[in-house]
């Protein structure tokens, strides 16, 4: 085409680096794999999700101020894998507050969160704990299979949930961790 005629192409799309909000209009999308699913119901391109500074990133809106993602959403930032309808957020106990997320209460020490993203997330090792101590059996089992595969060690998992002190259900805990070794075992090649 001549510069003459320059004004009839079309522009160049701008492409999505946020996430937006799942409208019928982006099923195509979805469908080619240039969008995939956030937690609470959101959609975001595929590049900007394929880290975990990315799937961290794509939560902010959700985070209340002083709370740190935990538990499934946590496994999904971390590995990638069963990314969770409804994102969950832990914060201290005795706070209050509003949020679009499942918010759980409990204590976390320093270095049991790390920053992806800009944003507070548990880490590998506390978010496996959180599962195996208060999550239903088979979220537990996978979330820490998947953490597994993405290498963290379970003996570390194993003396995190023996340390003094700990008031938690152990037996509980220490049975669905060979569960999910066992799993993860499977999955290896």
């Amino acid at each position: 085409m001549t510069r003459a005629l320059a004004w009839l192409e079309a522009p160049s799309p701008t492409p999505a680096a946020a996430v937006l909000p799942a409208l019928p209009g982006l099923r195509g999308e979805r469908y080619d794999g240039l969008l995939v699913a956030t937690p609470g119901g959101g959609v975001a391109p595929v590049d900007l999700l394929s880290r975990p500074a990315g799937r961290a990133w794509s939560l902010r809106g959700v985070l209340p101020r002083g709370a740190s993602l935990a538990r499934g959403t946590a496994v999904w930032v971390h590995t990638g894998r069963l990314c969770p309808e409804r994102a969950e957020v832990v914060v201290e106990p005795g706070r209050r507050l509003h949020a679009g997320a499942v918010v759980h209460r409990q204590r976390l020490e320093e270095v049991d969160v790390e920053l992806l993203g800009g944003v507070p997330t548990t880490t590998p090792l506390r978010t496996a704990v959180d599962l195996l101590c208060f999550a239903e059996g088979g979220l537990a089992v996978a979330g820490t299979c998947a953490l597994v595969l993405g290498g963290l060690a379970p003996s570390q998992v194993r003396e995190a949930l023996s340390r003094p002190g700990r008031r938690a259900p152990v037996r509980r805990a220490t049975a669905l961790l060979t569960a999910a070794e066992d799993a993860a075992r499977r999955r290896r090649p």
